[in-house]
């Protein structure tokens, strides 16, 4: 759900017009554990929405981007509660995290081998090349064209050293039915998800230096001036999950839409 968000909100174009609201559907699917999933999308001027659904029915939860107060939110449907964050809160959740991150370092380096192996194993399966001892930029490299649900796209598979870990098949954003609403508030959010991804990759550990990378990744990206209707995900050589842009659709929303539902609760995330 994480990559799907980035992909979103850092592949950008140049436009700073808004003409109506849009809608757009995602499908996900992911090899191992085998698993499908849907995300549906809002536009309504500079504000956006994504809903998320488990097994493609299921509404696990929700992004909203406010472009007006700079904040997003995530709505949490089980608890119907909701968090919200600012740069203010990214920048002391970052401090936290990369606090965290040097302790199990710390803790890493009395590790028998046994243990060290598994737990970077695990923490791998969550942040993709986190054994780089050394920062490494991301090659983007063109290789061919593709037909994903009607749009015709560019491929381009990214590296990172030696290893294949994506594949993005970029779309012209004219040929996306609002893809200039969509393309303006994804510009705007972008600058949001920027600064988010500076503060975190200030940490000297290996979570900065992933963030970065990522960051790095979507900077590239964002230059062909187009949508990835399709990604795919690579480990070791294999496809880890795939995701495609289905169609969206030019409405009319009400601004309610992109809120969280009536009754549900603000949560404080505890940081200090």
């Amino acid at each position: 759900m994480l990559k799907i968000l980035v992909v979103l909100v850092l592949t950008l174009g140049f436009s700073f017009h808004s003409f109506a609201d849009v809608v757009f559907e995602m499908d996900q699917k992911q090899i191992s554990p085998e698993a499908v999933h849907k995300t549906k999308g809002m536009v309504k001027g500079n504000n956006f929405k994504m809903d998320f659904y488990e097994n493609g029915t299921k509404l696990d939860g929700a992004m909203i981007y406010r472009g007006d107060k700079k904040e997003m939110i995530m709505v949490n449907h089980q608890d119907k509660s909701y968090v919200v964050l600012d740069q203010a809160t990214m920048n002391k959740l970052a401090s936290v995290m990369s606090e965290a991150m040097k302790q199990f370092e710390e803790a890493m380096k009395d590790a028998t081998p046994e243990k060290r192996e598994m737990m970077e194993k695990i923490m791998k399966g969550r942040m993709p090349g986190m054994g780089d001892s050394e920062r490494v930029e991301p090659v983007l490299k063109k290789v061919g064209t593709g037909n994903v649900n009607g749009y015709s796209c560019t491929k381009y598979d990214v590296y990172r050293g030696e290893a294949k870990i994506s594949q993005y098949c970029v779309a012209s954003w004219n040929s996306i039915e609002g893809g200039d609403e969509m393309k303006t508030v994804m510009l705007e959010m972008a600058q949001f998800m920027d600064m988010m991804a500076k503060s975190f990759s200030k940490s000297e550990g290996i979570m900065g230096k992933q963030i970065l990378f990522e960051n790095n990744v979507f900077t590239r990206l964002r230059k062909l001036n187009g949508f990835p209707v399709q990604t795919i995900d690579y480990e070791d050589g294999n496809i880890e999950s795939e995701s495609n842009f289905v169609s969206s659709k030019k409405v009319n929303l009400d601004s309610a839409d992109l809120e969280p539902p009536a009754g549900y609760k603000q949560q404080d995330m505890g940081l200090r």
